[in-house]
């Protein structure tokens, strides 16, 4: 695929003008609960940010299970509604169907975020029932990583549900051009708008609410990864990375932050524990608000050896803070690279630990630096009122406004 079939330019969403000028969206989404990943914290920051524009008010539909009905801050009580995340609940016609629709009824529009869930084939559903325009964001599930997991089961879904569910979307939302693409790859249609995640960065960067609960990292050198601890996350080569690394470093040490899944953690500090390196390696469990915030103050360095990511939220707080980072380049943060805001390395042992010696290796005013270009170019780029503005356009946009001035758009016939 050359430069020239993949150039990104704007046109007008077809029968858009046909679409009422309402104000309200409804956002979709599965798993509020922040145990579950960044979508959950993503999505709600990005609707309340978007309201706090002014120009939408912005309802948020959450498909959960029974007793995870997480209310996230900056909503009230009548901008939420949970519905059931099992596909059983949703098989028959019924009224579940019809109070769903009228959720949707008053609203000018729907954007739906991830795929092979439920909710999105429920979403899409009723949005074309009604003639409601819906945008679908992939949210990294189309990632190649994603797909070859329960390959046959997604290839057989997408025949039946998602390619059509994508196919009829008025809009396509994408964190990065690589997302795009993989819109493209999967067969898409329409208009794709590359918009990042955005994050907010606390002005008060303070390491002692983190060291005072661990007072026993005191006076280490901190490398922190934090996100949910599951396989495709890279942890098994960053504990084999580390446990070469330590060697060298007697006064680094670990930490691997996030909610456990499917028992993932007990298997890493077994690994640990044969290797012996559980005095070097600790597992705080998932850090909220002011304790994540205190522990990437406190941490010299962030770690994110990936398989598979849309664009972690992670990342960027880590870069937004002043914290250089390593990450592969399944993380899709080119920026990472081109900006010299880290390392970007291939999802290896050996990559990995090269990144972990020039960094260890660097002076703390070398450092510094490097995390002095992280700051900037979150700050430049990826803001939550700059990622507000701009999904704010795509809204108008599909609405019946006029074209988005400050969006890229990838066309899928002129990326072939």
């Amino acid at each position: 695929m050359t430069a020239a079939q993949t150039q990104t330019r704007t046109q007008s969403v077809p029968g858009a003008a046909s679409w009422p000028a309402r104000d309200r969206w409804l956002q979709v989404v599965s798993h509020l609960d922040p145990r579950y990943g960044g979508l959950s914290a993503a999505v709600p920051a990005l609707g309340e940010s978007i309201a706090g524009r002014g120009d939408f008010e912005i309802s948020l539909a959450a498909f959960c299970a029974l007793g995870e009905e997480y209310k996230p801050e900056g909503f009230a009580d009548n901008q939420l509604s949970y519905w059931p995340a099992a596909r059983r609940n949703w098989m028959r016609p019924g009224s579940l169907q019809r109070d769903f629709m009228n959720e949707m009824f008053n609203a000018s529009g729907v954007h739906i975020h991830g795929l092979w869930e439920q909710s999105t084939a429920v979403a899409a559903s009723a949005a074309r029932k009604l003639g409601v325009p819906y945008i679908i964001s992939a949210h990294g599930m189309l990632e190649p990583w994603a797909l070859a997991n329960k390959r046959l089961k997604k290839l057989l879904y997408a025949k039946l549900v998602e390619s059509r569910n994508v196919k009829n979307a008025s809009c396509l939302h994408a964190l990065t051009h690589a997302e795009a693409l993989q819109f493209v790859n999967f067969g898409a249609r329409s208009a794709i708008a590359i918009i990042p995640n955005g994050v907010s960065i606390p002005d008060v960067k303070d390491a002692t609410l983190f060291l005072r609960r661990y007072p026993q990292l005191s006076g280490k050198r901190l490398v922190l990864f934090m996100a949910r601890l599951h396989p495709k996350k890279g942890l098994n080569i960053l504990l084999e990375a580390w446990a070469a690394v330590t060697k060298d470093y007697p006064d680094v040490h670990l930490i691997v932050a996030g909610p456990d899944s499917d028992g993932m953690q007990q298997k890493l500090e077994q690994y640990c524990s044969e290797n012996g390196i559980e005095q070097r390696v600790s597992f705080p469990g998932m850090l909220k608000g002011a304790m994540k915030w205190s522990a990437l103050a406190a941490a010299e360095l962030f770690v994110l050896p990936s398989f598979s990511e849309g664009l972690s939220v992670g990342v960027l707080e880590a870069m937004g803070m002043g914290v250089p980072v390593i990450v592969t380049d399944r993380c899709n943060m080119p920026e990472v690279r081109e900006c010299r805001t880290g390392w970007q390395i291939e999802a290896t042992v050996f990559g990995l630990k090269s990144a972990l010696r020039e960094a260890l290796g660097n002076s703390q005013s070398r450092n510094a630096v490097i995390g002095r270009l992280g700051a900037r170019l979150v700050a430049n780029r990826f803001s939550w009122d700059k990622v507000a503005r701009q999904m704010g356009e795509v809204y108008s946009w599909v609405s019946g406004g006029p074209q988005p001035r400050n969006v890229k758009l990838l066309l899928p016939e002129c990326s072939r």
